[in-house]
């Protein structure tokens, strides 16, 4: 088997040009199909094989499908002779993801796209006759398979600075071209993303701009480690963002709105069930709101002791019929048997925020 091994890997890490738009693509793809996502096992590459890859595995972790996306903005329409370079890395990329080590089921498949925000005119002449495909906010989405026969041709053809073999016009049968309606600028493309994640989230989201810069950090965090050895690898976890990483993020964010919900409607009871003064409660608060994330962090041990300590002792939910009353009885147990180095305002807050996500996720 061919080692896919190539130094330029790393040169859009280096470079940085146009991954704002990289990023706001996958975003975009991701919001775009968040019914697939949501029901898959999945992972996320950028910057990598292909600007933009999205594994699905099925329960073997055996990958199922491959969708890469060559994604480019561009101020002009794309023409077929602007894009007869990015086909041949499309063709290149396809021929990598066959030989790539990652296991992959009998059933593997991959679509590999050209994608922009910008229309893609597809036209040549032939005894005087104009054939022509417009690829654009009409029609969003056409394989190469589907085009005319003469554009087929054309393409295949090359120019005297592209040519394709053989090989390469077998790996056009996974090519496809996108328009993704995204707008020009970047500033413009993070207001339309906010929509979007208020489209497909709604009210279970508190914040749906913080919700957009939280999925973006984590991009960057993939995007800007460096492919090892110069070989990029579908299974190099350095350069992946999981299915249940994402499944944490969303669950932090919508967890975050139910805290918050929990806290508008309930937090005084709380407060006066727990002893907590008028002068300790905005640090109380603090404290109740900072836990949601804290729960996640394997650094945080006292904050997931807390709440592997109310998941495990579930059965005192069933002897109360108040929120206060419940979690009081919790601060009870909890320091009969165990020990905190946590003090007691900060240890009441956190038992406080783990009740809401034990009772409202488990």
């Amino acid at each position: 088997m061919e080692e896919t091994k190539d130094t330029s890997v790393n040169s859009g890490v280096h470079t940085n040009i146009g991954m704002d738009f990289q990023k706001n693509c996958t975003i975009y793809l991701f919001l775009d199909s968040y019914d697939k996502f949501k029901k898959s096992k999945y992972f996320i590459i950028l910057e990598h094989l292909e600007d933009i890859v999205f594994g699905f595995l099925d329960n073997a972790d055996k990958l199922i499908e491959i969708e890469t996306y060559q994604a480019k903005k561009n101020t002009n329409k794309w023409t077929l002779n602007s894009l007869l370079e990015i086909i041949k890395k499309i063709s290149k990329t396809s021929r990598q993801i066959q030989l790539d080590k990652h296991d992959k089921s009998e059933k593997f498949s991959q679509k590999n796209y050209f994608a922009t925000n910008n229309s893609i005119d597809l036209k040549c002449s032939v005894k005087g006759k104009n054939h022509n495909k417009v690829i654009n906010e009409a029609c969003h989405t056409i394989k190469y398979r589907d085009l005319d026969i003469n554009l087929k041709n054309k393409i295949c053809k090359g120019n005297k600075d592209v040519t394709f073999s053989k090989d390469d016009i077998l790996n056009f049968n996974t090519l496809y071209f996108k328009f993704i309606d995204l707008s020009r600028t970047p500033k413009s493309q993070l207001e339309q993303l906010i929509g979007k994640f208020n489209a497909v989230f709604g009210d279970s989201i508190v914040d749906h701009k913080a919700a957009l810069y939280t999925f973006i950090l984590h991009l960057k965090g993939i995007e800007s480690t460096l492919n090892q050895s110069n070989k990029a690898e579908l299974c190099d976890s350095t350069k992946r963002i999981e299915s249940n990483q994402i499944q944490d993020i969303i669950n932090i964010l919508t967890t975050k709105k139910m805290a918050y919900d929990f806290w508008r409607k309930k937090g005084d009871g709380i407060c006066e069930q727990l002893k907590v003064s008028m002068f300790d409660v905005t640090t109380f608060e603090l404290h109740y709101q900072n836990s949601f994330d804290k729960f996640k962090d394997l650094n945080e041990s006292e904050h997931r002791k807390i709440h592997s300590f109310i998941t495990e002792n579930k059965s005192i939910f069933k002897h109360h019929y108040t929120d206060k009353g419940c979690i009081s009885a919790i601060v009870a147990e909890f320091n009969k048997t165990k020990s905190t180095t946590l003090g007691n305002l900060q240890l009441k807050a956190i038992i406080s925020a783990a009740y809401v996500e034990v009772k409202n996720t488990q």
